[in-house]
């Protein structure tokens, strides 16, 4: 015998049982037989009762009945449901019922704590602190990388740092919302590795400053697409990313990280041979690991022969945790350098912008950089073309060091830096970049 029967889901997601969904936290009818084979499926589910209305009604007191939640919103800026607006770090307690719309959608937002008790040791536990105005955020707690990542994080940002007030631009590990939820926070991973590991999700005040200079997919409108401003070291970067569609506001500010290295704060180290530096990426385990000549040159490398070169292993900073070295920026190497060997990523255009000619070893890297990238990729471009040194085998590589120490730097690397870090920026990034974070602060005025 068919009869209209109401169900009710009570949990957080909706659930389908052959073929018909019950949507969560509503009342739906449908009309089945007694002894259907649903009903016995439904009985399975603990979050579904069923029955005729009124008594289910009665029994759940959905009929209207009002109740007082308690909501703590974690992230850094105020999250609005309907009437209610929840403020960061705040704990607000709000009068509704189980089956309202707004309380569905509060319960289905994973930046909101909803009835909970512990929120106060929740605060205290995972350091949600107010900030400052300029907030300049490691985001490295899920890295598993060691300090390779602070370490690189400081040597960006201290130089816009030093351009902005003392007391209003601090090192934060988390997102914060700063004074009258003003604040800025510079982070330096894109939106989309941000969400792979589990980070503070990206707030409207956030912004993206890449934490190395290399292409690598990385600045694509997809991956940073959550961000409203994003700063890149030049106009090159700005063409990249509005082809892929970004629709944030742009501003080009050079790359803050080499501003010590132009501004005279290194020094270039004496030596009687001239100074061959190998600086390749991390390395890769997926199909195209041939990214990085890392750690397939250590076999190559004893071949450049000591007695008329002296020789740098200048690992990327990740690297140097499993070998037990400081995990700092290769600086002094760039500095010292009369010759790089580079592969795909930061240090190849931190060489070129300071001059030093880079010798690419093809035979490890050329087919996997351009199996893994497109033509729009500035990796992809520089093997594709040929732009700088490429060496075809080890044979090659000796030949064109030597080529490389004679002739230095060719035109057509020149211009292609240019474009990725132009030349009226370098030793000014930093003081560009605070000038630009003042910019968009005084917005919020």
């Amino acid at each position: 015998m068919i009869h209209n029967i109401f169900f009710y889901n009570d949990s957080k997601r909706g659930i389908t049982i052959e073929g018909l969904y019950f949507p969560s936290f509503e009342l739906i009818a449908y009309k089945l037989e007694t002894g259907s084979s649903i009903l016995r499926e439904v009985r399975k589910h603990k979050n579904i009762f069923y029955g005729n209305e009124e008594c289910l009604r009665k029994r759940l007191e959905i009929g209207g009945k009002k109740m007082l939640v308690n909501i703590m919103n974690k992230a850094h800026w105020t999250i609005n449901v309907g009437r209610y607006s929840f403020k960061p770090y705040k704990e607000t307690s709000i009068n509704v019922g189980s089956c309202d719309s707004e309380f569905k959608a509060i319960r289905s937002n994973k930046n909101l704590r909803v009835g909970k008790t512990n929120n106060e040791h929740y605060i205290k536990s995972h350091k949600l602190v107010k900030g400052l105005k300029y907030n300049f955020i490691f985001d490295v707690i899920s890295q598993h990388a060691g300090a390779a990542y602070i370490h690189s994080i400081e040597a960006l940002a201290n130089p816009i740092k030093e351009s902005l007030p003392k007391k209003e631009a601090a090192f934060f590990n988390r997102p914060a919302p700063g004074p009258k939820e003003k604040g800025l926070n510079c982070r330096f991973f894109n939106s989309a590795r941000i969400a792979e590991h589990g980070k503070c999700p990206v707030g409207p005040k956030d912004v993206f400053i890449s934490h190395g200079i290399g292409d690598k997919d990385y600045w694509t409108a997809k991956k940073i697409k959550a961000f409203n401003y994003a700063f890149v070291p030049g106009p090159t970067w700005e063409a990249r990313m509005r082809a892929t569609g970004y629709k944030g506001e742009i501003f080009v500010v050079g790359y803050t990280k080499l501003d010590p290295i132009f501004q005279g704060k290194y020094n270039k180290t004496e030596r009687d041979k001239p100074y061959i530096a190998w600086l390749p990426t991390h390395g890769y385990a997926n199909k195209h690991r041939g990214r990085s000549s890392y750690p397939q040159f250590l076999q190559d490398i004893p071949q450049i022969p000591l007695d008329v070169y002296d020789i740098c292993q200048g690992m990327h900073p990740t690297t140097k945790l499993h070998s037990c070295q400081k995990q700092v920026p290769t600086m002094q190497e760039l500095v010292d350098a009369d010759v790089v060997i580079a592969d795909a990523g930061s240090t190849l255009y931190e060489a070129w912008a300071i001059g030093k000619p880079v010798i690419f070893p093809d035979w490890i890297c050329k087919k996997d950089v351009l199996g893994h990238f497109g033509p729009d990729n500035l990796e992809y471009q520089i093997y594709k073309e040929g732009i700088g040194y490429h060496a075809k085998d080890m044979a090659h590589m000796l030949q064109l060091i030597e080529i490389a120490l004679r002739d230095g730097m060719g035109e057509r690397e020149k211009e292609f830096i240019e474009g990725i870090f132009p030349g009226s920026l370098r030793g000014v990034a930093g003081k560009t970049a605070a000038d630009s974070l003042i910019e968009i602060s005084n917005t919020f005025n």
